[in-house]
């Protein structure tokens, strides 16, 4: 297997195991009839959800890293030639789309780890007394981000190489090879010899 296809494997992997994290990590979040109430305060359990969501994270960020690592500088490679070409407009979107779901599903693994993992925390209004819960979903749309994020990745490795391969295999111009041209002036005949030569050559 050639080294593309073993990144591309490497970062579709690394996102399964992200989004699988995040899934994880929804369903074994603190819900609020596991929360219980003891001398006025609210007591949540131990929940694996914080160390999911954390991995989840972690793994996302890793595969987001070796695909802008091994595509180097995006802008960097813009040129004129680039700019006009379908590809690089594709990889653009690619790159653009895969940073936004990038961000925002690390925000939300993140967001409801901490959320998550709250200890003693309880609100009091209206002569009773409110216990935080993280809201369903949360962990669920993370994970889903992280799959679309590592998708469009890959898109984005792979649009960019097709387009330096093909960049790469372009027929080169000739500009200073060896040129053939008509001599500017006839060449004459050496069997024929012009009679004012001949004479000449006669009194020397």
């Amino acid at each position: 297997m050639e080294k593309k296809g073993i990144l591309c494997f490497v970062v579709a992997l690394l996102g399964i195991i992200s989004a699988g994290a995040g899934f994880a990590a929804e369903v074994t979040r603190v819900k609020a009839s596991q929360v219980t109430l003891e001398l006025g305060e609210c007591v949540y359990p131990r929940s694996p959800a914080l160390v999911l969501s954390l991995i989840s994270a972690a793994t996302l960020l890793m595969g987001q890293i070796i695909i802008n690592f091994s595509t180097g500088c995006f802008c960097c490679k813009r040129n004129n030639a680039q700019s006009h070409s379908s590809n690089w407009t594709k990889a653009l979107c690619f790159y653009i789309v895969s940073w936004i779901t990038f961000m925002t599903a690390i925000g939300l693994l993140l967001t409801g780890a901490a959320l998550n993992d709250r200890r003693g925390e309880q609100v009091y209004k209206d002569g009773g007394i409110y216990c935080y819960v993280i809201k369903p979903g949360v962990f669920a749309v993370g994970a889903v981000l992280s799959a679309l994020s590592s998708i469009f990745g890959v898109f984005y490795y792979q649009t960019l190489n097709s387009k330096a391969k093909d960049a790469s295999n372009a027929p080169i111009p000739n500009q200073g090879g060896i040129v053939m041209a008509q001599p500017q002036f006839p060449s004459e005949n050496p069997g024929f010899v012009n009679g004012d030569a001949y004479n000449k050559r006669q009194f020397n």
